[in-house]
């Protein structure tokens, strides 16, 4: 009986979409798209929080970070010292301990590593120093090798699968060596598989933390090491963390908490360090759990948006079955069948979208990938997690959409409905206009939001940095010349087409950085201590960016005394409180006591992100080869990169790989993130109004046709066809003006929240705010009035001759 009686349900609902084709697509492409969006943006969302849980013991693993605030200066560091391993391991609280150092933190010429493969040298740039207790700590299956001591010896390595691969073809390669810089040759250990993508650190070279030269990192003053611990189960965080400090303080001169000035240690959970950590120094670029949030919000907007329209079309399209309500209730139907029909179309439509969104999923991935810069990719873990959630939702709006009909249609008396006494149309219905509201207020939210975010990243784009990047060739691994690079530029000044060229690899749009405190007298005060950039250029760095002197003049090759001099931004003549800075001594105190006297003040411009304000930075003239920057002038830019890379290989004699960059795209991937950012949200925002706009189609059609006799009559009556569009349009067009009011102060405040992590930014205009609602203005009346303008010119005596 049972079996049967479903049956008979899916049958019926089988026909009823049949007979319903052009209703039934529109609501199955909305709901399929809204759930597809859906699901990408959670695969996203879940590879963004699945970061470092592939380590056994994640959840008792921190790295000790330094917050630190010395005379105004106040940030967060992801490292701290080298000494502080032995007194943590004397702490009852931790397990183990274990200690990271990039190879391009330390104070090496030149920051890069090359390693020699017959006769070709390979640029590496994944290179750690390592202790073999990071093998305690961190799950790092090892495949060739014994873990226990594999870092343990002096010029030991342990490297990752494809690495090995790269250099010999195979993985069994314990015992074999690889020659780093020419002259360090370091025997290889052990092998472990590649370092997941979800991790917030990811090295193909491990080598031993004991190959370091003492003196890099020894001193307690040198706060360049990654310190990780792994916790006892129960560790009470906040008391450790006061133990910690108690330690860092007693190698801190009293100064440090004087006045305003604090050092606090925070224990940053593993598990939190990609997406919540700000800390300076990072081993990786990491997530922004505001923007993962932003992300999920408008993958929950987006669902809610289908399902809205899903359950609007449903109950809408439902008054017209009134008489066949009634007609089954006089042949005997009885209310749970009519209940269990209704469901039944309603929750088959949704699993007919649900099988459609899951193969949009398929096919729109590798473009969101491309999108979101991501390898994102279906596993076992992502569809146990999204299935269940997904059959539920379906579910949900399946029931909800059919509730509507199956209780309230079948509840009539037949008689009522026979004789047309049942009451419909689009104006009837408060809930329907209240989720018309509902859903385009989200699409004008997004549509503000995606404004403001194109807005704010064209300011970034187009504001005066204090540089021009225009035209700038950036090459790379200049280092690899050694004696000959002065040699090198002279030769590339002598091409055509190349105005100027600097040699330093610290650059505006660069990621080399290096802070060191400065002083304005001696003896030095750690009070007075002003942290600063401290950038070593030549004599032609200054004309080459474009930048702007404010007084003094620039190196010069003449003047003996310009090998300690110095030029400051305004930023730093702001901090030491100098009202006039030229020829001011300052002191630094790094390996010595250094005394350098200011011969130029240069214009404040920016060398990091556009969220921060300017810091304090020193350009001093000493010799640095990281990098050799050109401005170019020419019309054939092909014939003249072939001719700088001909010089480069003529000086490098094939040892090392051309390597460059322009200064534009350098600055561009400074601001990926949010390019990301917008990027996805045009394309969601531009997603959410399509949904909104089928559902808007699908009901301006059903209330021309609810009103097909008025309209008719109308018409009869004299009514012109402009009247007759403006009253069907002039309903939709007020929701649409309702959820404009509703959606411009809420956008607003979210947007100028996000603005605030800018310290340059745009402001809110107005403009915005009244350009949203006319694209959705817009949008709206262009949907509508299709049906308002078919409705219109439709022959009143085909509607009044059914009557």
């Amino acid at each position: 009986m049972v079996p049967t009686m479903f049956a008979t349900w899916f049958k019926t609902a089988l026909r009823s979409l049949k007979n319903n084709v052009g209703f039934s697509i529109i609501n199955i492409i909305g709901l399929s798209a809204g759930i597809a969006a859906c699901l990408l943006i959670v695969i996203y969302v879940l590879d963004e929080l699945s970061y470092d849980k592939f380590n056994v013991n994640a959840s008792r693993i921190y790295r000790i970070t330094s917050h630190v605030r010395l005379n105004g200066n106040e940030a967060l560091y992801a490292t701290s010292e080298k000494p502080l391993k032995e007194a943590l391991l004397e702490l009852p609280d931790i397990e183990k301990t274990t200690r990271l150092i990039p190879a391009s933190s330390l104070f090496i010429s030149p920051k890069k590593f090359f390693v020699k493969k017959d006769n070709e040298v390979i640029e590496e740039n994944k290179i750690v120093f390592a202790e073999s207790e990071l093998f305690d700590v961190f799950t790092l299956p090892m495949i060739e090798g014994n873990k226990a001591n594999s870092l343990s010896d002096p010029f030991s390595a342990v490297i990752t699968e494809s690495t090995a691969r790269k250099y010999f073809n195979r993985t069994n390669v314990v015992g074999e060596t690889l020659t780093i810089n020419d002259s360090n040759v370091y025997r290889i250990t052990g092998v472990i598989k590649d370092l997941p993508t979800q991790s917030h650190f990811r090295y193909d070279l491990l080598l031993s933390f004991s190959s370091l030269p003492e003196s890099k990192v020894t001193s307690w003053g040198y706060s360049g090491i990654h310190n990780y611990v792994l916790l006892k189960p129960g560790t009470n965080i906040p008391k450790l963390e006061a133990a910690i400090r108690g330690i860092e303080l007693q190698h801190y001169p009293a100064s440090i908490t004087a006045n305003d000035n604090f050092l606090e240690v925070v224990l940053m959970p593993l598990l939190n360090i990609h997406l919540y950590s700000t800390s300076q120094y990072e081993l990786e670029k990491g997530g922004d759990i505001r923007y993962v949030t932003i992300f999920a919000v408008i993958a929950f907007f987006i669902l809610l948006i289908a399902c809205i329209n899903f359950i609007n079309l449903s109950t809408a399209r439902s008054a017209n079955r009134a008489k066949e309500v009634g007609v089954r209730k006089v042949i005997g139907s009885s209310r749970l069948s009519l209940i269990g029909q209704f469901l039944t179309e309603s929750v088959l439509m949704a699993l007919i979208s649900t099988l459609l969104a899951m193969l949009m999923v398929r096919l729109m991935l590798p473009f969101f990938n491309q999108l979101a810069d991501k390898q994102l990719h279906i596993t076992g873990a992502i569809l146990l997690t999204a299935l269940p959630v997904l059959l539920l939702v379906t579910g949900i709006v399946g029931c909800l959409a059919g509730i509507y009909p199956a209780l309230y249609l079948s509840a009539f008396r037949p008689i009522l409905v026979l004789k047309g006494r049942l009451a419909g149309g689009f104006k009837n219905s408060y809930l329907r206009n209240f989720l018309v509201v509902f859903q385009f207020s989200i699409s004008i939210f997004l549509i503000i939001g995606t404004l403001v975010v194109y807005n704010q990243l064209t300011y970034m784009q187009n504001r005066d940095t204090g540089y021009n990047r225009s035209q700038m060739l950036v090459i790379k691994n200049t280092g690899r010349l050694g004696n000959s690079i002065g040699n090198f530029k002279q030769e590339l000044k002598q091409l055509p087409g190349v105005q100027d060229i600097t040699i330093s690899r610290f650059l505006p749009t660069g990621k080399e950085r290096h802070i060191t405190g400065l002083f304005p007298q001696v003896p030095i005060d750690i009070k007075q201590d002003v942290l600063t950039e401290f950038w070593p250029v030549d004599e032609d760095y200054i004309k080459t960016m474009r930048m702007q002197m404010v007084s003094g003049r620039n190196f010069s090759k003449q003047l003996a005394s310009d090998s300690m001099a110095v030029i400051v931004n305004e930023a730093f003549v702001r901090k030491m409180g100098f009202t006039d800075p030229l020829n001011k001594t300052i002191y630094r105190n790094s390996f010595g006591l250094q005394a350098y006297h200011i011969v130029g003040v240069v214009k404040d411009f920016n060398y990091s992100s556009l969220r921060n304000d300017v810091k304090p930075l020193a350009l001093v003239n000493e010799h640095d080869n990281g990098a050799v920057t050109i401005r170019i002038s020419t019309s054939n830019l092909p014939a003249l990169m072939m001719q700088v890379e001909n010089k480069w290989h003529q000086f490098a004699h094939h040892t090392a790989q051309f390597t460059w960059s322009f200064m534009d795209d350098d600055f561009d991937a400074t601001y990926r993130t949010e390019q990301q950012m917008k990027q996805i949200f045009i394309s969601f925002s531009v997603l959410a109004i399509v949904i909104a706009c089928l559902g808007l189609f699908g009901l301006s059609a059903y209330a021309a046709e609810q009103r097909n006799k008025e309209i008719a009559v109308r018409k009869v009556i004299g009514a012109s066809t402009s009247q007759i569009i403006n009253m069907l349009s002039g309903d939709f067009v007020k929701l649409v003006a309702i959820a404009i009011l509703i959606a411009s102060p809420i956008g607003w405040y979210a947007m100028n929240k996000w603005l605030q992590d800018f310290a340059y930014r745009i402001h809110i205009h107005i403009t915005i705010f009244l350009l949203a609602g006319l694209i959705a203005f817009l949008i709206a009346l262009i949907t509508v009035s299709f049906q308002s303008i078919r409705a219109a010119l439709a022959s009143p005596v085909r509607s009044l001759r059914a009557e």
